[in-house]
């Protein structure tokens, strides 16, 4: 399916333990707190734990600044996450519950800042990054079902969350260790490689042509939109510009107004959980696991070229999702519907800003930005959703209309319904500037006098031995010298171009 390193394969780990950690505390949490409050109350205080989280998310650039990036955070973050689970699991104040389960999301947020950081930097050019991002999520709802289903609820379950946390601590840490140590050689190698070519450069001038090509070369670069060079791209790329960021702004809208569809319905679906009506920590879960690995797996089809396309159908889907359920229809079809295609939309912004990341001028605060986005939509507009639910059809259908406009405004927006190029099809794109950059004949000729600091003469002799196989006695006369005179400007020549022969010397100079 797609190789791994030690690098990737403890950033894969780092992510799907947070995918775990996060989503079967949120679980945990609403579970424990849904004793002591209403049903309702629950999606409320859900919505105030995300809107934790999302704090964590981006408190993590700075934070790390601050300490240096030392790795030690991870611990400290990680014990503190660890107190607050078991707080929530021996407290009976509603409200002290809720001040331990910010506290967890919190901290769980900076972790998984981190984590989403390094994975950013283990996939950095990539091809299958989208698989990457899929199969982390898809092992962490797998581990979020088993929990569910063998271990017990209450102490047994916050044990198993604790440990994951720490897990999750421990691969991260290693994972930015690794991530320091790749960037450390590769800083050295480039420098010597750097040096080594000033050097090189040094003993001669930079022709007009190789100028022109590179101009030429950084022109398309600079033109390319930022996926298409993600897979063929230097794991040295500099950080983008304005463009990269308007359209990291796109991408934000356009995760917030997606996860607004996903809010309506996983509201619907945590209420009727909270009631007891369903239970969603079972066999719908494994629909969440399936739809993550075919979303990475369809996402990287030739470079992840369709993606926007068949994120776009998905949105589709579950717009059709959310009516059905509040139609009337069967709520197992509406929640098989709705997971699948969760599956696809976590996958679609993990992998947004996994990618656009290291292009930005703060790469790790963006790399997590699709979960920060998401989460923040589940705490802004939980209240509304939950009114538009207990409006009835007609709000959900309107509200639902309008977001699938302003939607299809983002998808426009982020350039997503644009066929980006592959590494085959930007190859030949160089290939054919290149090509007509290429020196002519005639340039390749001046370049070499100017270079072998031939006199007048000497270039008036050299250009008649080359032009044919005529006996130097015969270019004498046709010059208007001495054969002896013809024969010392030969000379001459041979000595400045390290040449010893007529037909090397004709070699040299038509460039063969």
């Amino acid at each position: 399916m797609f190789s791994v390193d030690r690098q990737s394969f403890q950033s894969l780990s780092a992510l799907a333990l947070f995918t775990f950690a996060f989503l079967g505390s949120e679980f945990f949490f609403d579970s424990q707190i849904g004793l002591l409050i209403s049903a309702e109350g629950v999606v409320g205080a859900q919505a105030m734990i995300l809107g934790a989280s999302v704090v964590g998310f981006l408190a993590y650039a700075p934070i790390s600044k601050l300490a240096g990036g030392r790795r030690a955070l991870r611990a400290v973050e990680a014990v503190g996450a660890i107190a607050a689970l078991v707080t929530i699991t021996v407290v009976e104040s509603a409200l002290a519950m809720q001040i331990a389960g910010c506290i967890a999301f919190f901290l769980l947020g900076s972790l998984g800042a981190g984590t989403h950081w390094s994975m950013a930097r283990a996939f950095e050019g990539s091809p299958s990054l989208a698989k990457g991002a899929g199969a982390a999520y898809a092992a962490g709802i797998l581990l979020q079902f088993l929990s569910n289903q063998f271990v017990p609820a209450g102490m047994a379950n916050a044990a198993v969350l604790c440990v994951s946390v720490a897990a999750l601590a421990v691969f991260a840490a290693a994972g930015e260790r690794d991530g320091e140590s790749a960037g450390q050689e590769s800083d050295g190698t480039t420098g010597e490689h750097t040096g080594g070519t000033a050097a090189t450069k040094s003993s001669r001038q930079i022709t007009r042509q190789e100028q022109s090509i590179r101009a030429s070369l950084a022109a398309l670069t600079k033109k390319a939109r930022p996926e298409q060079a993600d897979a063929g791209s230097s794991r040295q790329a500099a950080p983008g510009g304005a463009k990269t960021a308007i359209r990291a702004v796109w991408l934000f809208s356009l995760v917030v107004l997606l996860a607004c569809m996903f809010s309506t319905l996983d509201n619907v679906v945590t209420l009727a959980n909270a009631q007891g009506s369903i239970s969603v920590e079972t066999w719908p879960r494994l629909f969440l696991a399936a739809s993550g690995l075919a979303a990475g797996v369809l996402f990287d089809i030739r470079e992840r070229r369709y993606m926007g396309f068949i994120m776009f159908a998905v949105t589709v889907l579950s717009t059709i999702s959310i009516l059905a359920v509040e139609a009337g229809a069967s709520p197992v079809i509406g929640l098989i519907v709705f997971y699948l295609s969760s599956g696809f939309f976590v996958t679609f912004f993990t992998t947004t800003f996994l990618q656009l990341a290291p292009r930005m001028r703060t790469p790790q605060l963006w790399a997590g930005m699709g979960r920060a986005a998401n989460n923040l939509c589940a705490f802004t507009v939980s209240g509304v959703s939950m009114m538009l639910t207990q409006l009835g059809i007609a709000a959900v259908m309107i509200a639902s209309l309008i977001l699938f406009v302003l939607v299809s405004v983002a998808f426009v927006g982020a350039g997503l319904f644009r066929l980006p190029s592959t590494v085959g099809e930007r190859e030949a794109i160089r290939a054919g500037l290149a090509a007509a950059a290429a020196p002519t004949l005639e340039e390749v000729q001046a370049e070499f006098i100017s270079r072998s600091g031939l006199t007048p003469r000497e270039e008036e002799v050299l250009r008649a031995v080359t032009a044919d196989e005529r006996p130097l006695k015969q270019v004498a006369d046709d010059l208007g010298i001495s054969l002896r005179m013809v024969q010392r400007h030969l000379t001459s020549i041979y000595s400045k171009t390290d040449t010893q022969t007529r037909a090397g010397l004709t070699r040299a100079f038509f460039g063969k």
